[in-house]
């Protein structure tokens, strides 16, 4: 049990446990407790640490610590682990900043995501975008160290300011960038429940090998798993896999991180796969990971993707 009783307030405990983290570091290190504004105007407290002349570390969330902390977690475990991530983070002596500040480095490194337009209006007016449907396509830089992976930074109209370059140049960097340094994983519902199998430890010889008559779902996101919704802009995927289905198809947003494919028949009610959706949306999803509750439709006709309406 903590030395301290647990029944600090939220505010409290970020205090206490700054001060302790801020104990155990060199003095040279400034640790420091900021409001950071997530996906869909989420708000989380992170822990953040600067030296001078030194570029950026990681921001630690501390949610998951003061849980921790309710449930009875011992002070000296919580500062600990704290300390670990930092160091780890300090093992690659903090990330270059000076490589995201020169333009003509950091270029090869950004690329985009996308986000829901309306939940992310307060955000939306201080980053660059381009609304796509009752989406926007937003832009990021993608950290690429052994310590670091899959960190990102996202990118601000400062940032293009500072750099001197449009919307629109970065717009078709990122083009350019997503699909090579993000490539597209698009797998049938059964391999992916498969590859979950395994991940839980499951016998192979207990995982069910038999393939189904027919595919009637499937799961499109990137080679990292995060942010992969934004695959469904890949310039032919989704062209490519309806010419191979011989099929129309309807997109459900799963998340920021994928969507599920389904080859279109008659059969298929779109305000029901609208109403289930917005219930998995809204009972299985965190909302940081919301991306729409809207079912689109990719038609290989005009070779676009709208919203999608019920078959009249």
């Amino acid at each position: 049990m903590s030395e301290l009783k647990n029944e600090l307030s939220y505010e409290e405990f970020q205090d206490v446990l700054k001060e302790k983290v801020q104990n155990k570091l060199d003095e040279r290190i400034a640790v420091g407790i900021t409001d950071v504004m997530k996906n869909n105007g989420v708000v989380l407290k992170g822990m953040t640490f600067s030296k001078e002349g030194e570029g950026i570390s990681p921001t630690i969330y501390l949610e998951q610590y003061y849980v921790a902390y309710k449930k009875g977690a011992d002070w000296a475990e919580l500062v600990r682990k704290i300390v670990d991530i930092f160091h780890l983070g300090a093992k690659n002596e903090f990330f270059d900043l000076q490589a995201f500040l020169d333009f003509e480095r950091a270029k090869e490194h950004i690329v985009y995501k996308l986000v829901n337009y309306e939940k992310n209006k307060e955000l939306l007016e201080k980053i660059p975008h381009r609304q796509f449907l009752d989406m926007a396509v937003v832009y990021y830089y993608l950290v690429e160290t052994e310590e670091l992976s899959n960190a990102t930074i996202l990118i601000y109209n400062n940032h293009l300011e500072n750099w001197n370059v449009t919307a629109e140049e970065l717009d078709a960097i990122a083009k350019e960038n997503t699909p090579k340094l993000l490539k597209e994983d698009l797998r049938s519902m059964t391999e992916v429940i498969r590859e979950l199998l395994r991940k839980k430890g499951i016998p192979e010889e207990e995982i069910f090998t038999e393939e189904p008559e027919e595919e009637v779902m499937y799961v499109l996101s990137n080679n990292t798993q995060v942010f992969g919704a934004a695959a469904i802009l890949y310039s032919g995927v989704l062209k490519a896999f309806a010419k191979k289905v011989k099929k129309d198809l309807l997109i459900l947003p799963s998340s920021v991180h994928e969507v599920i494919i389904l080859p279109k028949s008659d059969d298929m009610n779109v305000e029901t796969l609208r109403q289930m959706v917005m219930e998995v949306n809204s009972t299985q999803v965190e909302e940081v990971e919301v991306l729409s509750d809207n079912v689109y439709c990719y038609e290989r006709k005009t070779d676009a993707l709208t919203f999608a309406k019920n078959i009249a």
